[in-house]
C-alpha cells in the first residue's frame, strides 16, 4: 500500500452551516374590538332650533399595540355623515351631509388630518415615520360643520353614518 494512504487524520474536522432568512416589513393597527367600534355622537341637532349642535365632541379612539417593524406611512381619509333612509327632497335651508375633520395622531410628530369637505387628495392626510415603532394610535373626529353654513338644518334620519379609514403601510 502507498505510504500516504496509511497516515491518520491530524485532528477533528468541522463545518459551519449558516442560517439564511428574512423579516418582511409588516405593520399592524392594534386595538380591541371595543376600541375599534363606532363613535357615538348621540343626537346631532339642538332639538329646539333644528340646527347642528356646536358641542359635538365624541371621545377619541386609542388603538394600542399599533406597530411597524420598518419605516412607515400613515394615511387617513373620511366620509361625511349622511342620513340613511331619508327620502325628503332637499330644499333651501336643509342639508344631507355633516362634515368634520378626522385626525390620526401619535404615530408621527405631525398628525395625519383629513377634512371631509376638502379636496379628494389632501397633503396633510399622509405622514411618514422614518423608523420602526410601537405606539398607540389616536383617532379623533372634530370640527363638525355644514358646508352650507351654520343656519342650515340637517334632514331628519334615525341614523347618520360616516366613516374614518386609517391605513398604515411599511415603506420599501
Amino acid at each position: 500500500m502507498p505510504a500516504h494512504a496509511q497516515t491518520d487524520p491530524t485532528g477533528p474536522d468541522s463545518v459551519t452551516v449558516r442560517f439564511v432568512g428574512g423579516v418582511p416589513p409588516v405593520c399592524q393597527i392594534g386595538g380591541s374590538t371595543d376600541t375599534r367600534g363606532s363613535f357615538d355622537l348621540g343626537v346631532l341637532i339642538d332639538t329646539q332650533t333644528g340646527l347642528l349642535r356646536r358641542n359635538l365632541a365624541p371621545p377619541q379612539k386609542e388603538l394600542g399595540d399599533t406597530w411597524c417593524n420598518a419605516p412607515s406611512e400613515i394615511e387617513i381619509s373620511a366620509i361625511e355623515l349622511t342620513p340613511q333612509g331619508a327620502t325628503a327632497q332637499l330644499r333651501s335651508g336643509f342639508t344631507n351631509a355633516i362634515h368634520y375633520t378626522a385626525t390620526a395622531s401619535g404615530w408621527t410628530d405631525t398628525a395625519a388630518t383629513y377634512r371631509t369637505d376638502g379636496a379628494t387628495t389632501q397633503r396633510d392626510a399622509v405622514q411618514t415615520a422614518p423608523d420602526p415603532r410601537v405606539v398607540p394610535l389616536i383617532i379623533t373626529a372634530s370640527d363638525f360643520r355644514l358646508r352650507e353654513g351654520s343656519a342650515t338644518r340637517p334632514l331628519a334620519s334615525r341614523a347618520y353614518l360616516g366613516a374614518i379609514r386609517v391605513t398604515l403601510r411599511p415603506l420599501p
